[in-house]
């Protein structure tokens, strides 16, 4: 879980270069595997189809390797000392997969960048939680603005997401059951990403995600300081953010959502029968 986590950090911040190999062609530029992903879904599937089963991919050596090959790195005990490099011929639009042994150099840079960006993330999340928001403007894939004026009286959820998110992806299905349980009477569900309205269309096609989608919003995942996707927020009727969640594994996440989740609605509904006041007591003579 830790690499799929990481994936996700560097996955957005990772600017592509080039890096030369001997056996690859000279036009052959270093990209993203989150720009390849784009590149491909924006194809026919035939096209697509056509695309990937053409790919090559080679070890360092300039020897290709099976999926069988790349199948048994990911069980082998040094599995996190690899990682994938993805170049683009950009005459032939072609892509060729690079199976890259990460030196001691790298795995050091690598271990240090991790251990700031989880602390930064874990000092951001106290700083968050009991923080109380004054303003919020979510506008949905409908051109909708949801504004905590929209939403009094109501429990906010809020996913930080993005389209090639893995770990963000293999969890919808549970937030999916989760909408459905709680309702949205009294729950309002926003799905954030910073992914433009067009790609989160394309993904809505395929991907099943039930909260209200807000698209083009990197100004909020920077507002509230995101780093690791997914990562969930709860905030209660009086703007007080009230669960921030923690990194860590994917299993149980949903759990500990739920879990927050009914701690907060349990407290809103005897808030509620606290504050209700009788009318007046008619008096008999």
């Amino acid at each position: 879980m830790r690499q799929k986590l990481l994936w996700t950090l560097l996955i957005i911040s990772t600017s592509a270069f080039s890096q030369d190999y001997p056996f690859l062609s000279a036009s052959s530029k270093r990209t993203t595997m989150s720009d390849y992903v784009d590149y491909l879904n924006a194809l026919p599937k035939q096209t697509r189809d056509s695309l990937i089963n053409s790919r090559m991919s080679f070890k360092e050596d300039g020897t290709t390797y099976t999926k069988a090959y790349s199948d048994s790195i990911a069980k082998a005990k040094n599995f996190y000392r690899y990682t994938t490099r993805v170049y683009k011929d950009t005459i032939a639009k072609t892509f060729t997969y690079v199976m890259h042994w990460r030196t001691d150099a790298e795995m050091e840079a690598d271990g240090k960048a991790w251990k700031q960006s989880t602390e930064e993330d874990e000092k951001n999340r106290k700083k968050l939680k009991g923080s109380k928001l004054d303003e919020l403007a979510l506008i949905d894939m409908d051109g909708n603005t949801h504004t905590l004026e929209t939403l009094a009286g109501k429990i906010i959820v809020i996913d930080f997401w993005f389209v090639n998110c893995s770990a963000c992806i293999e969890e919808m299905p549970e937030l999916n059951k989760m909408r459905e349980k709680f309702g949205t009477e009294d729950v309002a569900w926003f799905g954030i990403t910073f992914d433009k309205k067009e790609k989160v269309v394309k993904f809505s096609e395929k991907i099943k995600f039930d909260f209200t989608l807000i698209p083009d919003s990197k100004h909020l995942v920077d507002r509230f300081g995101i780093k690791f996707f997914p990562t969930t927020l709860i905030i209660n009727p009086d703007h007080e953010i009230v669960y921030t969640g923690k990194l860590g594994a994917m299993s149980g996440r949903a759990d500990e959502i739920k879990k927050a989740l009914k701690k907060t609605v349990k407290k809103e509904k005897k808030t509620k029968r606290v504050n209700v006041t009788a009318g007046p007591v008619e008096r008999i003579e």
